[in-house]
C-alpha cells in the first residue's frame, strides 16, 4: 500500500509537577478502600488492618460507601478543578458546587467524543449516560460510577464527598507527620531537572512509565504520593495526562547524607552488574523477545532466566509488551547518565 502521510503528530508536551496533602488524602481513600490491593502496596497489610480498627465508626461506613461506588475518583477529579491550599478551601468549594456542575466534574472524562453526552448527561439526560456507559464498557468500575453519579441525589453526594475527606484528612492524613515534606522534596527534585531532561525522560523518571506525546494531550501533570507505593496511577482529563506517581526512595530522607547516591542509580548499575544479564541486554537490543526465546538462546533454565528479567525491569531497562515479549526501555541509559553527573556534582 502506497501512503502519504499528511497527519500531524505533536513532538512535545509541557510538564507540570505539583504536589499537595489532599491529593495524598484522596489516594489515601482509594488504598483504603481496595483490600485487594493491600499485600501488594509498600505499607504493610497489617497498617490498613489497623488502621480500619483506629477510625470512627462513621468514617468506616463512608469508606464502605466510598468501596461500593469509587466515590474516591470523584474526590482526585473535584482536586484538578482549582489549586486548593488548604482542606477548608476545598469542602467549602464543594459545598457551593451546583448540582449540574457537580455531576459533570464527577462524571469520569472518556475522551472528546464523549464530552458532549458528559455535559448533557449532567443535565439529567438518560440517553447520554447510556452511551456514556457503552462507550467505556470494559473499564473496571466507569460504567458503575456513571450510574451511580446520574442516580445519586446531588445533596446526598455532596455530603459523602464533605464528610469522607474531613474525617480522613483529621483522622489519618493530620498524623502522618512528615508527609508533606516528602511530598515537596520529591517535588522540588523533579521541577529541578525539567528542561534538562526531556518531557518524555521526565515522566519516565518520575513514574517507570514509557510516555510519548499523543493527540489532545497538552500537558502532563505529575503528582507523586507516598501512600499508594510502588504504583503509579494514570488518568484523563480534558488535555491533559496525570500521573500520580510514587516518591523517590531518596525523598523519604531529609537529604542530610547527600553523599548517598539515589536508589534508581543503584539498582541501574546493580542490574548490569552481572554477565547473564549483560548477555540478555545484547539480546534485547537486537530485537524484542519471548521468555522462552531467550532462555533457548542463552542455554539457561526458565526460572533463572525469569529472575534476571525481574531485576532488570525493576531497574527499568527492560520491559513487557502487551504481546508478551521483552524489549528495553527507551530511556534508561542516557537517563541514567544524567543520573550519575548530579550525584557526582553534589
Amino acid at each position: 500500500m502506497n501512503l502519504i502521510d499528511m497527519s500531524f503528530k505533536p513532538a512535545r508536551f509541557e510538564v507540570e509537577c505539583k504536589y499537595s496533602l489532599l491529593f495524598e488524602s484522596a489516594l489515601g481513600i482509594a488504598a483504603a478502600t481496595y483490600p485487594r490491593l493491600h499485600d501488594h502496596l509498600e505499607t504493610p497489610k497489617n497498617y490498613w488492618d489497623n488502621l480500619q480498627q483506629s477510625l470512627s465508626e462513621k468514617l468506616q461506613q463512608e469508606l464502605l460507601h466510598c468501596q461500593k461506588n469509587n466515590t474516591w475518583k470523584i474526590l482526585l477529579q473535584l482536586l484538578h478543578e482549582r489549586d486548593f491550599q488548604s482542606l477548608d478551601e476545598f469542602l467549602q468549594y464543594i459545598k457551593e458546587l451546583p448540582d449540574e456542575q457537580l455531576r459533570y466534574i464527577a462524571f469520569p472524562y472518556l475522551d472528546l467524543s464523549q464530552q458532549q453526552n458528559r455535559e448533557i448527561a449532567a443535565k439529567g439526560d438518560e440517553r447520554a449516560v447510556r452511551e456514556m456507559i457503552a462507550a467505556c464498557q470494559g473499564h473496571a468500575f466507569f460504567p458503575g460510577l456513571i450510574e451511580f453519579v446520574f442516580k445519586e441525589n446531588p445533596a446526598t453526594l455532596t455530603e459523602h464527598l464533605i464528610t469522607i475527606m474531613e474525617k480522613w484528612h483529621t483522622e489519618v492524613a493530620d498524623k502522618d507527620e512528615g508527609t508533606i515534606e516528602i511530598l515537596k522534596r520529591d517535588a522540588q527534585a523533579k521541577l529541578q531537572v525539567i528542561g534538562k531532561l526531556s518531557s518524555s525522560q521526565l515522566v519516565q523518571r518520575a513514574t517507570g512509565v514509557e510516555y510519548e506525546a499523543e493527540p489532545n494531550i497538552a500537558k502532563v501533570l505529575l503528582i507523586p504520593h507516598y501512600i499508594y507505593r510502588p504504583w503509579t496511577i494514570e488518568a484523563n482529563l480534558v488535555d491533559t495526562k496525570v500521573f500520580y506517581y510514587p516518591v523517590s526512595d531518596e525523598s523519604l530522607s531529609d537529604g542530610t547524607h547527600k553523599n548517598i547516591p539515589p536508589a534508581a542509580l543503584v539498582n541501574f548499575y546493580k542490574a548490569l552488574g552481572d554477565e547473564k544479564r549483560l548477555r540478555i541486554l545484547k539480546l534485547l537490543y537486537e530485537k524484542e523477545r519471548t521468555l522462552k526465546e531467550l532462555t533457548e538462546l542463552l542455554e539457561l533454565g526458565k526460572t533463572t532466566i525469569h529472575h534476571h528479567l525481574v531485576l532488570l525491569r525493576s531497574a527499568h531497562i527492560v520491559k513487557v509488551n502487551n504481546n508478551g515479549t521483552y524489549s528495553l526501555s527507551q530511556f534508561p541509559l542516557n537517563m541514567r547518565e544524567q543520573l550519575l553527573k548530579e550525584y557526582l556534582q553534589w
